[in-house]
């Protein structure tokens, strides 16, 4: 256990996702006594194994861009993370490392965000995509980590000012999911 933390939150843009590719790591952390929330829109059936593991679902349109509704969703993540007071969150996709590293600098709780993938928000050109990115190097200003999983993604981080070469660690071998269940 690491010393201190009690609790951790894990916030994703897919229930789905973050039960299938965090599963294992959710659930060592349960095992080993942490209290775990999961924050995600609820798009699966999920029946924790864990009696510490709580859900809590949040409304997200993943591809949106109506900035109301961007508020709005991190007010809601603001609002979680100030009532449940977790020792840590990790933030995975976009909209979650964007609008849920700012609220949990607002709330002083420390964070890491993974970026899988730089995704179509780099690759393609237009005041939507160029909002995006101006928000995603304001927010990584704030994570404790960026976790990226390939030399690419973390030259890319790294050549567009994303996150400082301090923030980043490179997972190289992966981030730990599990291969036999996807076999």
């Amino acid at each position: 256990m690491m010393r201190g933390v009690r609790k951790i939150l894990f916030c994703d843009n897919s229930l789905r996702d973050l039960i299938n590719f965090r599963g294992d790591v959710i659930n060592n952390y349960a095992a080993d006594g942490y209290d775990v929330v999961l924050v995600a829109p609820l798009n699966c059936e999920y029946k924790p194994p864990y009696p510490n593991i709580r859900y809590i679902p949040v409304e997200l349109n993943r591809s949106g861009m109506n900035p109301l509704k961007e508020l709005l969703y991190m007010r809601m993540l603001y609002r979680i993370y100030c009532k449940e007071r977790p020792d840590y969150i990790f933030h995975y996709t976009i909209k979650p490392n964007i609008y849920g590293s700012l609220a949990a600098r607002l709330c002083g709780i420390p964070s890491t965000a993974m970026i899988a993938g730089l995704g179509y928000v780099f690759n393609n050109k237009g005041i939507g995509n160029a909002v995006a990115r101006w928000l995603y190097r304001f927010a990584m200003r704030f994570p404790q980590y960026i976790l990226v999983l390939n030399r690419y993604n973390r030259d890319v981080v790294i050549e567009k000012r994303i996150a400082k070469p301090n923030q980043i660690i490179l997972l190289e071998g992966g981030e730990g999911i599990n291969l036999l269940t996807f076999v």
